[in-house]
């Protein structure tokens, strides 16, 4: 998995204008980071995941649970795209 995951992290690094890639656990540990994305932001990020899964769930109800949101956080001209998907969470820094 470890080849795999690695592969896939370069594969999205490369892409234009991706500037890091980061990928986190549901506990909010680094599974991987590439780019201008760092380990140190693993935390923030698995928390954000988590409080929109939540938000989602409390204004959807239930049938929420299937879909996973998809977060934008813009500050000047970066912006990151956070989606949770089932036990970790991927980062694009733009």
């Amino acid at each position: 998995m470890d080849t795999d995951l690695n592969s896939t992290l370069d594969t999205i690094a490369s892409e234009e204008g991706v500037q890091g890639v980061l990928v986190v656990d549901s506990m909010g540990f680094s599974m991987g980071a590439r780019g201008d994305a760092t380990k140190e932001s693993a935390a923030f990020i698995a928390s954000m995941a988590t409080a929109a899964i939540s938000l989602q769930q409390q204004t959807n109800g239930a049938e929420a649970k299937s879909d996973y949101p998809i977060i934008t956080v813009e500050h000047n001209s970066r912006k990151i795209v956070i989606r949770p998907q089932g036990t970790f969470t991927l980062a694009i820094f733009m």
